[in-house]
Parts: C-alpha cells; sequence; structure tokens
C-alpha cells in the first residue's frame, strides 16, 4: 500500500473508535452476492456480483441502519473436496431446498483452503476497498477464522494437522488418507467429524506459530475477528478429544493456552483489534470455557442460552436467566435470535412479532448485538451454508419497518455505555407476562425503560421505576418504537409503577429523561 493511502486509512482508523457492545450485522457473503446478481446487478464473477462491484448503496443501508460493524461470513479461499463431497450428497439438502440443481452446492465456508479472499468474487484488494468503504460510512470489518480444522485439500503442510497413530484402538471414522497421510477430520468432543474437514495439531510448536501468523494476518485485513468454535482448541477440551491420539503421537500438551498468546501477538500489531468467540460449555475446564475464553482475551463469546430460553417459551427460564446474570459478564458475550447455524427466527420462535419480541430482549441486554442477512426481512426459510440460495420468499415490509425502529433506538450511546438493571415484576394477575429492565446513562440525563410480553395473552403490569426524577412531579415518557408520548407522575413511577398493558409478542422501549415532548402525541 501506497504512504499516502495508508495514511488515509489510519487517520479514518483513528476516528472510529470501536462502539462498546456494538451492533453486528451478519451477511453470508456468497449467497448475498449471488442473491444481489438475481436482483438485477453485474454479475461479473460468475454466478455472483464481485465483491468490488458492490453498489454502494448496499453499505450505505447498512449505515443507515446504525449498524456498528459488519461481519462478512465465508470470504476465504475454499478448495475443489468440499464441494465436490457435497455435490454428492445433493439429496441430503432437498429438505431445506426442494428445487436444489447441483450448481446450488457451493461448499461450507468453514473449510478454509487458504486465508486468501476467495477467487470466485474478489482479491484481497477488493476485500481492503471494502474496508475502507465501511471505515468512511462509519463500520467496522469483521472477517472469519476456523482455528480447529481446515480443508482437506488445505494447502498448510501435513505436520500442521493431527495424524493416524501406528498403534492404538481409535475410531475408523475419524480418518481419511490423503495425499500419502491418513489424517483426523475436524471434530469436537461430541460434534462432527466433519468430513470437508482435517483438524489442526495445536500441541505441535510448528502448527502454533503458523496459526499465529494466519491470525495476525486476518488481523491486517479487519477490525475484528470471529473465532468459529473458539473453545475447541483450548488445552482440556483437546485433551478430552484427542488425548490419545495425541499421546501416542509423542505430542506433550503445551504449558501455555494458543488463544492467550496468539491474541497477545495479535495486538502487538494491531491492538485495536476485537476478538468474538463461538462457544459453547463442556465443564472441561476452569472456570468453563466461555469464562476462559474471556480470560484468555475475547471481548465478546457467544451466549446462546438467552436464545435457548427464548425457545423454551418458559417465562420463568427466560427471566430467571436475564435475572441471574450481571452486566459484568453480559457485557462481554454476544446475543441473538439468529445466525448462520441457527434456525431463522421467525420459524424457530412460531412467527414474525415472536421473533421480534425475542430480538428486543436480547438486543436491549448488555452485551454485542447480533443480527443476519434476511432476519430483518422475516425470512423463515433455512439457508444451508454449503448453498447458494434458499426457498424463495418475500420480504415481511412491516417487520422491517418495526426493525428499522428498533436499531434506531439501540443507536443511542445509553445502550452502550450506559448502566443496566432488571426490574423484576409482580406475579399477580397477567403482570407475570411481562419482563423488564431499564439503562441509564452514566451522567443520569438519559434513561430507557425496556418492557416485553413474551407470551401468547394480552398481559398488564406496574413496572417501578425507582430512577425517574423531573423538576415536578410530571413528566413525559415516550414510547421511542411508535413515538407516542405520556404524560405521567413521578411519584407514581418511583411508588406504584409505571402502568403498562402489552399485546401478546410485543415490546415496548421508554425514554424517560426530561420534559420536553413539544409536538409529540400526549395521550
Amino acid at each position: 500500500m501506497k504512504v499516502a493511502a495508508w495514511a488515509t486509512f489510519a487517520a479514518l482508523a483513528a476516528q472510529i473508535q470501536a462502539r462498546p457492545q456494538p451492533v453486528l450485522y451478519e451477511i453470508s457473503t456468497r449467497p448475498w452476492l449471488y442473491s444481489l446478481a438475481q436482483q438485477g446487478v453485474p454479475a461479473n464473477c460468475g454466478m455472483y456480483v464481485c465483491l468490488k462491484d458492490v453498489p454502494q448503496s448496499e453499505w450505505q443501508r447498512l449505515a443507515d441502519n446504525k449498524v456498528d460493524m459488519v461481519w462478512l461470513m465465508g470470504v476465504w479461499q475454499l478448495g475443489t473436496f468440499g464441494p465436490n463431497r457435497d455435490k454428492s450428497n445433493i439429496e441430503s439438502w432437498r429438505g431445506d431446498l426442494p428445487d436444489i440443481q447441483p450448481d446450488d452446492i457451493i461448499g461450507s465456508p468453514y473449510a478454509v483452503q487458504s486465508y486468501t479472499v476467495n477467487s470466485d468474487f474478489g482479491t484481497n484488494a477488493d476485500l481492503a476497498a471494502v474496508r475502507s468503504t465501511l471505515r468512511e460510512l462509519g463500520m467496522k470489518l469483521m472477517l472469519d477464522f476456523v482455528p480447529n480444522h481446515g480443508a482437506v485439500d488445505s494447502l498448510f503442510k501435513p505436520e500442521t494437522f493431527i495424524q493416524r497413530p501406528s498403534s492404538g484402538g481409535f475410531a475408523d471414522n475419524w480418518w481419511i488418507t490423503a495425499g500419502g497421510h491418513n489424517f483426523a477430520y475436524g471434530r469436537g468432543p461430541y460434534d462432527g467429524p466433519w468430513t470437508d474437514t482435517l483438524n489442526y495439531n495445536y500441541w505441535n510448536p510448528e502448527t502454533v506459530e503458523t496459526m499465529t501468523k494466519v491470525l495476525i494476518d486476518i488481523a491486517s485485513q479487519g477490525d475484528a475477528i470471529r473465532c468459529d468454535m473458539g473453545m475447541l482448541i483450548l488445552n482440556d477440551v483437546i485433551q478430552k478429544t484427542w488425548g490419545g491420539v495425541m499421546q501416542a503421537n509423542g505430542f506433550n500438551r503445551p504449558s501455555d493456552e494458543f488463544w492467550g498468546k496468539a491474541i497477545a501477538a495479535v495486538r502487538q500489531q494491531y491492538p485495536d483489534t476485537i476478538f468474538m468467540a463461538e462457544a459453547y460449555n463442556y465443564d472441561f475446564t476452569n472456570p468453563p470455557e466461555k469464562q476462559m475464553l474471556q480470560n484468555l482475551g475475547f471481548d465478546f463469546v457467544y451466549d446462546k442460552t438467552v436464545l435457548d430460553t427464548l425457545d423454551s417459551f418458559n417465562l420463568d427460564n427466560v427471566r430467571g436467566y436475564i435475572r441471574s446474570q450481571g452486566q459484568d459478564f453480559f457485557a462481554h458475550t454476544a446475543h441473538f435470535v439468529e445466525n448462520h447455524d441457527e434456525q431463522r427466527s421467525a420459524k424457530a420462535l412460531k412467527g414474525p412479532e415472536q421473533a421480534f419480541a425475542g430480538a428486543v430482549i436480547a438486543s436491549t441486554i448488555p452485551g454485542l448485538r447480533l443480527f443476519y442477512f434476511g432476519q430483518f426481512e422475516g425470512f423463515t426459510a433455512k439457508l444451508d451454508v454449503q448453498l447458494r440460495r434458499a426457498v424463495k420468499q418475500q420480504p415481511n415490509k412491516a417487520l422491517a419497518k418495526q426493525y428499522t425502529a428498533l436499531l434506531s433506538v439501540l443507536a443511542d450511546d445509553i445502550f452502550h455505555t450506559g448502566s443496566w438493571t432488571f426490574i423484576d415484576t409482580s406475579h399477580d394477575g397477567s403482570s407475570w407476562r411481562l419482563s423488564a429492565w431499564r439503562w441509564r446513562s452514566a451522567d443520569g440525563t438519559k434513561k430507557r425503560l425496556v418492557v416485553v410480553n413474551f407470551s401468547d395473552q394480552q398481559g398488564w403490569a406496574s413496572i417501578q421505576v425507582a430512577d425517574a426524577e423531573a423538576p415536578t412531579d410530571e413528566i413525559p415518557v415516550r414510547e421511542l418504537l411508535t413515538g407516542t408520548v405520556y404524560k405521567r407522575k413521578v411519584s407514581d413511577m418511583k411508588s406504584s409503577g409505571l402502568v403498562c398493558g402489552l399485546e401478546p409478542w410485543s415490546a415496548e422501549i421508554f425514554s424517560y429523561d426530561h420534559p420536553q415532548a413539544e409536538g409529540q402525541l400526549i395521550v
């Protein structure tokens, strides 16, 4: 990069500080580029719109929706083994895509051959240009790192991967012969084997060195890194998954964790890099895996428990979990109601209203707020990561409008730097149907109250708002998703509570800052 161009980029980087607890929008890159081609954008990269040809309006739309960071999922180069293997199993995807054709199968983006931009749609220079565009619009770029495994036809040296010992009673379905070596498929203690991948050997110091360099290189191309199944390469997890194989091959357990050393190495060169881990607790480690990853340097770790409790449709579970966790824990977690691994929320939660109410819950507690390509449109058809398209559906424009309003509310700094408090509600009458919490800015001038009815019937409750205050006893309370303003008494809000009645599967977010409601609807 020329000195002048680098200076300009560095200046932009300095202007865009990472906002705490950001809004992250995930895009499945190849299906997105394919969908743009289907919409009439010139496809100069075969079936795809080239990364460099994405219309500025697409990036601007994300900026207008107050997105802080864009995760381009699946930008790295794939080999031919995985896609060819997937095409031989075409019937396995017919349930999700009844009219599937061989060309629809494009291979998993998590079977990476090399960490260069996929030549099907661009180059490293094109990715750098996208990053610059995002910077100019006030957004950051997140990229993938798949630490546990690489493509069967990976370009890394054979010694980078776990290989079958010459003796020992190890399951035959763990292995594949390729290039004269008997490699281990990628897998976890309970998942896999993933037969389009090979498992890296992190007890080999050469692998640690290689993958640290990969991580540093990714950090040079993006502002944030999402680390797939990050708990799989913790030493205790490797011991449970591969311990016998490692011992038979003469590899000793390292004294240090890869993540601690590698993240430190990245931040020596790129100190502002944000790390997010997909992770789940096996309870093999002490502390448990998600907490250990936070301790090792991750800024955010998946907290799928929020989605799981919503999916149970048990309000005691939902409230109980949220109440049980403090802001310090939540602030370093990532919450969502859908992503590329999960069912579409409008299907999993049994409707667009339920999905939106769930999204309000997931995005208004502390932590990173993750939204997914197609979520705002209310799509229900699953988009498998190995496919370029899902069943075609019409977007739900009313739902998209609701999400636009929610994102506008979340753009306020109070949801990023404020303090959060869970509010207990009564179980009398229908009060048990409502869940509530509030946010307060550091200087106390801004305040927000979130009330959600995640149930199938109307709910009424008096929500105590202990920090309500105003020069007089009357205060305007504005519902931010609709703009409606109510006049209420501060004394009532602090004692008996703010009376809220919510329809099934709905949410309201109130501001009660200052008595300045001129021009608003007063009810």
